[in-house]
């Protein structure tokens, strides 16, 4: 794999450099209004990339162009090549002209930018985040159809570690666990516990009071290196991984493999 972007809070140390990976700072965030809010990096953070959370809807008739030129300008500061875009709200009209007209800047400033998938037909030029979150299937799969459909050379694995509790049917996401929950859980139904080699995580159905069946889904070191191994298997250039998901996994996580 060319690249694995590892997005790092303000204030959390770097990466030991023998991982190989890239910090991308979880400092920025994009507010309804259309401004770039920056918090908790020291004037000394250089290098890397810049991690942007958009979690709501931006104002329908605010033009981005002058928070895209700001965020390109941040960069320029910071020594930052690259921006990874964290929209949490699904494509609309207004989040779809922000990731487009940033993709035209960014493409100006000599800058990669990194888009959810549904964002990828906004900006030609983006690299194309596919998530490992899934419920069903492979996510072999689903990357090789990610590959066909922008180009193998645009595509990036966001890899997800996550602990969700399902009410079957299952539909969408589930309720997240905490590391603390899921531990209390599993303590608490002594269940089963396999492992999805196609999604790539772990697995375990309970009976809950009333007799509602569940279905829980979670991440190991095991199964965060088993998506990494797809991808890598799929010739998929480059993943991301978020520190704070990952906190204790890490020291196990890249020693895998060597």
């Amino acid at each position: 794999m060319n690249e694995l972007l590892y997005a790092l809070p303000p204030a959390w140390r770097r990466p030991r450099a023998e991982w190989g990976l890239t910090p991308v700072h979880m400092a920025y965030r994009v507010t309804p209004a259309l401004r770039v809010e920056g918090v908790g990096l020291h004037d000394g953070v250089r290098g890397g990339g810049m991690f942007l959370a958009c979690p709501e809807e931006v104002a329908a008739g605010a033009d981005p162009l002058p928070c895209c030129r700001r965020i390109a300008e941040e960069c320029r500061r910071r020594g930052f090549d690259r921006v990874v875009c964290d929209f949490e709200c699904p494509p609309s009209p207004a989040l779809t002209r922000l990731a487009a007209t940033l993709g035209e800047v960014c493409a100006r400033s000599r800058l990669t930018l990194y888009l959810p998938e549904g964002f990828a037909s906004a900006a030609p030029g983006c690299r194309v985040l596919v998530s490992s979150a899934m419920t069903s299937g492979s996510l072999a799969r689903r990357l090789e159809r990610a590959a066909a459909e922008h180009g193998r050379e645009r595509v990036g694995l966001a890899g997800e570690a996550a602990a969700e509790d399902f009410t079957l049917p299952a539909a969408g996401r589930g309720a997240p666990l905490t590391a603390e929950e899921l531990a209390a859980l599993i303590r608490q139904v002594e269940p089963a516990v396999f492992f999805d080699r196609g999604l790539c995580a772990h697995y375990f159905t309970y009976l809950a009071p009333g007799g509602r069946a569940h279905f829980v889904l979670f991440d190991t070191p095991r199964s965060l290196r088993a998506k990494l191994d797809t991808a890598q298997n799929a010739a998929i250039p480059s993943a991301l991984l978020a520190a704070p998901q990952v906190e204790g996994m890490a020291e196990e996580l890249f020693g895998f493999g060597g």
